[in-house]
């Protein structure tokens, strides 16, 4: 059993990811813990919190804030979720290759294929009560998508639409997954409180992870050679997750 942090303060299905890919590509069970008595960092905007004194597997994480930096120099550090966060994370000298993609570009394996049935799915992030009842968006009948329902349910959902809105970085992630056009529209709370809800930066830490200018309003997709090569290294970064699990006594 490793012990995983993951931020839980509000049901959200993208913090709950981390369990899911941990079993699904480690066959490793999983409890969350405190970022003080955990072994495992995995999908989120988490880096902020963890302790200055203890060594940590990261495998996908990012920070929430421009600022922000980790000089522990003691980690495992086999993924984040983009160049901006590795750029305020100190990196070991033994630590090489370092994957930069967020582990969220696997999640369309957690659930089954199937059709493309909704014209539009609207991803609202938990802080925001206005994306869904935007009449721009309402007048094509989309899906929408609770975020605080079971993970599994939200990805299904997502992979069953056409093209994704969405305020949540996960919900554009997983369209990216996916495969599916995108439009971002950044939540408000990250817009009024940045130094709380940590502004742009983990959108463009994402979008610099996949060759892309961050746009806001505009729908889009990434070239799908890079999200295919991006999915084959968090392939990688699971297999050295149970490697290191398995010849480290935790």
């Amino acid at each position: 059993m490793i012990k995983a942090y993951y931020w839980k303060g509000k049901p959200n299905f993208g913090d709950l990811l981390t369990p899911l890919l941990l079993k699904r590509f480690c066959n490793l069970s999983s409890e969350w813990s405190d970022s003080s008595a955990a072994h495992l960092i995995g999908v989120g905007s988490i880096l902020e919190k963890l302790d200055n004194d203890r060594c940590y597997i990261i495998a996908g994480s990012g920070f929430l804030k421009e600022g922000s930096k980790r000089e522990n120099g003691r980690d495992w550090i086999l993924g984040l979720r983009g160049p901006l966060s590795l750029k305020r994370i100190k990196v070991p000298s033994s630590n090489s290759g370092i994957v930069l993609a967020d582990p969220g570009l696997l999640a369309d394996e957690l659930v089954p294929l199937e059709d493309k049935v909704h014209d539009l799915g609207i991803v609202s992030h938990w802080s925001d009560t206005t994306l869904s009842l935007n009449p721009t968006f309402l007048k094509y009948k989309p899906l929408i998508i609770n975020v605080a329902d079971d993970p599994l349910k939200v990805i299904s959902q997502i992979g069953k639409c056409k093209k994704i809105v969405s305020s949540s970085l996960h919900g554009i992630i997983l369209a990216d997954a996916f495969g599916i056009p995108r439009r971002i529209e950044i939540p408000p709370l990250a817009l009024e409180k940045p130094h709380q809800e940590g502004g742009l930066f983990k959108w463009m830490d994402y979008s610099a992870s996949i060759g892309m200018k961050l746009e806001i309003g505009i729908t889009q997709e990434p070239n799908r050679h890079i999200i295919t090569d991006k999915q084959h290294e968090l392939f990688d970064v699971f297999k050295e997750v149970k490697s290191i699990f398995a010849a480290n006594a935790f």
